[in-house]
């Protein structure tokens, strides 16, 4: 019996990537192998659809709305912004009430 030490695949990023890589032609070579007939089959549903297509926009989708934080911006700059603090309050309630028990 052979023992060998792997144990730096494990810990070595570059190898894990190498790895990936790999795995990444060895997938790329079978999708250009000409199908045979009786092979497997992979069938996605429509809800993995609809959530690949969400994560996919949701990445897209810039962090910050910049138009909104130039009219902020811009707003506070000309001293008209106006904290309407009714409103945060019953966001918070309604939002977090643990925060109001005791």
């Amino acid at each position: 019996m052979k023992i060998e030490n792997n144990v730096q695949t494990f810990f070595d990023p570059y190898a894990a990537s190498s790895a990936t890589d790999k795995a990444t032609q060895a997938r790329a070579a079978d999708a250009a192998a000409p199908q045979t007939e009786g092979g497997d089959t992979v069938s996605v549903s429509q809800d993995a659809l609809l959530l690949t297509e969400a994560r996919r926009t949701a990445q897209n989708t810039p962090d910050v709305r910049a138009d909104k934080v130039a009219t902020l911006r811009q707003e506070v700059a000309d001293g008209t912004y106006a904290v309407d603090s009714r409103r945060i309050a019953q966001s918070l309630i309604r939002e977090e009430p643990g925060l109001f028990q005791l």
